[in-house]
């Protein structure tokens, strides 16, 4: 019993060790396209088009539920032009 009880309290101490990682992106509107990247290593590219315009996705990293875990950033020559949060990761095809 007393093995038992000192597994759970150690498996309970590493839980609460757990570092929490709550990844906000770093930008700025008007920012460039490569200052962006350099900053946000977790953005990944969802969508790009002949005209110009690229966008990207970030994702929050939390183990909390959050109401607007994605956020899209609107690229035009260059430059961040718009930043929206949604719920949905796909939102960017239908804004």
């Amino acid at each position: 019993m007393k093995k038992l009880l000192f597994i759970c309290l150690l498996a309970i101490s590493a839980m609460s060790c757990r570092t929490v990682s709550f990844y906000e992106p770093k930008f700025e509107i008007g920012m460039t396209e490569t200052s962006f990247k350099e900053a946000n290593k977790k953005a990944e590219l969802v969508s790009s088009t002949n005209d110009g315009i690229k966008i990207y996705r970030t994702t929050l990293n939390t183990w909390i539920p959050r109401p607007e875990p994605y956020s899209f950033f609107y690229f035009q020559q260059g430059k961040l032009v718009r930043f929206i949060k949604s719920d949905r990761g796909d939102d960017y095809k239908f804004i």
